[in-house]
């Protein structure tokens, strides 16, 4: 299934957002029980908002 946040995936803050959420999931400081596409797109989508 696709997800809403499409116009986001290229950019440098999807990038940035995705390489701090591993970097926290490797060092087991977080766990991720949704799919990453929704959280990271759902955090570019308020930034970029304001």
């Amino acid at each position: 299934m696709e997800h809403p946040y499409k116009e986001y995936e290229n950019s440098l803050l999807w990038a940035t957002i995705n390489s701090a959420l591993n970097e926290l999931k490797n060092n087991n400081d977080i766990s991720i029980n949704t799919s990453p596409e929704y959280i990271i797109g759902y955090l570019c989508k308020k930034i970029t908002e304001g």
